[in-house]
């Protein structure tokens, strides 16, 4: 498969788990962040997002944290991330943009 390297890369840094990659499943948008965030070498942001979905014991509570302080996302209003919408291919590609461009 095209991505199997890339998922093989994934899985040696610790970004995906387990024994099935499932390549077809869409991707939300806390798993993006999250991809971002630990690609970047899990940094600890100095503050914390104040979206009222994005729980602080949440398992990507710090990857969104992070994208934030990074002004890698805004997300979706001033109270919103929608850590369990899809993050379609705009998304995904701004994320990218803002975290890679500088």
């Amino acid at each position: 498969n095209y991505y199997y390297n890339a998922a093989l890369w994934a899985y040696e840094k610790g970004m995906v788990g387990g024994t099935k990659f499932n390549a077809s499943t869409p991707c939300t948008r806390s798993q993006t962040v999250t991809y971002l965030w630990q690609a970047a070498g899990k940094p600890t942001a100095s503050t914390s997002s104040s979206f009222t979905d994005v729980g602080a014991d949440s398992d990507y509570a710090a990857a969104v944290n992070w994208a934030v302080e990074k002004k890698i996302t805004s997300g979706t209003s001033s109270t919103a991330f929608s850590p369990d919408a899809t993050c379609n291919r705009g998304q995904i590609v701004t994320f990218l943009y803002r975290a890679y461009s500088k």
